[in-house]
C-alpha cells in the first residue's frame, strides 16, 4: 500500500492519530480516557492507547512525525507549577511557557490535523480539510512550520485534571474563520484551516515562534463540551 507521506509503496503500520503518549501516563493511573463521539449518537468508549490506522503511513515516515509527537508529550504532559500560572485576580485563567521549540510543536499540531483528516476512522469522520490537506502535507515534508497564521494554533487546557474524556475532532468557525477543534486528553487544540487571518481576540494567545506560549484554561463543567459529554454519558447508561 502507499504512505501518504512519502508516497511510496510500502508496509504500512498501526499509525496513531493522536499520538499514544497523550493516553499513557492516564492508563499508568488506571484512568482510561473515555473517546465520546455525538455522531449518530455514539456512547463513550474506553480506549487505553488511543485510536490508530493501519493504512496512512510507513514506519519511516511515522518516526519522523515521532520525533514531534515526543517533543510534545515532553512540554505538555507534566504537571504544571505554580511557577507558570496566571491569574486574574484570584483565579487562574492560564499557564504560560516562556521558551520552546516553535517548529516541533507547531509541526506536531499540523501533523495531527494532517493525520486526522487522511485517516479512514470512523472518530474522525468530521475532519475534512479539502486543498489544505495537500499544504499541510507539504509543510510536514519540508519540516517547514510556517509562520503564526499559517494553520494558526491556540492551545486551552481543561481545569479540572479529572478529565479523561475525548470528543471526536470537528470543524469550527470564529468570527466566521474555520477552525479544527482536535480533543486531547484534557487539551482542546484550535487550528486555524483558512487563508484568512485568525480573529482579533484569538491572535494574542495563538502560538508564535520566539515567544512564550499561552495555555488558556477552560472550565469543562460550564462549557459545551462537558454538556455533550454529560449527555452521550447518560446515553450511555440508559
Amino acid at each position: 500500500m502507499k504512505c501518504h507521506l512519502c508516497l511510496k509503496d510500502k508496509k504500512l503500520i498501526k499509525a496513531h492519530i493522536i499520538p499514544e503518549s497523550f493516553f499513557l501516563p492516564l492508563k499508568d493511573r488506571k484512568r482510561a480516557p473515555e473517546i465520546h463521539s455525538n455522531i449518530d449518537g455514539d456512547y463513550p468508549k474506553r480506549s487505553p492507547v488511543g485510536i490508530y490506522d493501519t493504512s496512512i503511513l510507513c514506519s519511516t515516515c511515522d518516526n519522523i512525525i515521532g520525533d514531534w509527537d515526543n517533543y510534545a508529550q515532553d512540554l505538555l504532559l507534566k504537571e504544571f507549577g505554580e511557577d507558570l500560572s496566571v491569574y486574574n485576580g484570584s483565579q487562574k485563567v492560564a499557564y504560560k511557557i516562556d521558551k520552546f521549540d516553535y517548529r516541533k510543536l507547531k509541526l506536531f499540531f499540523i501533523s495531527v490535523l494532517w493525520r486526522a483528516s487522511i485517516s479512514g476512522q470512523y472518530f474522525f469522520k468530521r475532519i475534512k480539510l479539502g486543498p489544505h490537506e495537500s499544504l499541510a502535507r507539504e509543510m510536514i515534508v519540508e519540516r517547514n512550520p510556517g509562520t503564526a497564521e499559517d494553520f494558526a494554533v491556540v492551545v486551552a487546557k481543561f481545569s479540572d485534571p479529572n478529565v479523561t474524556a475525548i470528543l471526536d475532532p470537528h470543524m469550527d468557525k470564529f468570527d466566521g474563520v474555520n477552525f479544527c477543534r482536535i480533543y486531547m486528553t484534557g487539551f482542546v487544540i484550535y487550528v486555524k484551516v483558512d487563508k484568512r487571518k485568525t480573529p482579533e481576540f484569538l491572535q494574542k494567545r495563538q502560538i508564535r515562534e520566539n515567544e512564550p506560549i499561552w495555555i488558556i484554561l477552560r472550565d469543562i463543567h460550564k462549557s459545551k463540551d462537558g454538556k455533550i459529554m454529560k449527555d452521550i454519558a447518560i446515553k450511555g447508561l440508559r
